[in-house]
């Protein structure tokens, strides 16, 4: 296995290397078989690793992709989640208060999430005001 100039190998090379001896062996007599859910899962894997590449790629190294609550009611990849996080980049890590708004948002938002998720009463009292937010954000972005 070659090892790229920045001394690293890729996931998808260690993976593939990472197949049974015997299989490599069987697919290149046979050619390679998968049965239905052997290529629904492999497809998959190759989708979620494509769309984790590109939200790195979008993001960058640099990126803060926290944004519990949201994260936790619509999605890592949602819109809403979107555009709060964009708000916070723009607007409030741009301002001193905003800035501590959003390290106290870190402190408690873990503790929150915890709550929605053992007690789904906390999540439908949140929600409606989390969504309010994302529409003035919208709104005014």
């Amino acid at each position: 296995m070659k090892k790229k100039k920045n001394g690293f190998i890729s996931a998808t090379k260690i993976a593939q290397r990472s197949y049974c001896e015997k299989q490599i062996v069987l697919d290149q007599q046979y050619g390679r078989n998968e049965t239905d859910v052997q290529r629904q899962r492999r497809e998959r894997g190759e989708e979620e690793h494509l769309r984790h590449h590109l939200e790195a790629q979008r993001y960058g190294a640099k990126r803060d992709s926290r944004c519990f609550i949201a994260t936790e009611l619509f999605g890592p990849l949602a819109k809403e989640t979107d555009q709060l996080r964009q708000f916070r980049d723009t607007f409030l890590m741009s301002r001193l208060w905003g800035r501590i708004f959003t390290r106290a948002y870190y402190e408690v938002s873990p503790s929150i999430v915890r709550l929605m998720k053992k007690y789904p009463m906390v999540r439908s009292l949140i929600k409606p005001f989390i969504n309010w937010v994302v529409r003035m954000v919208s709104r005014n972005g």
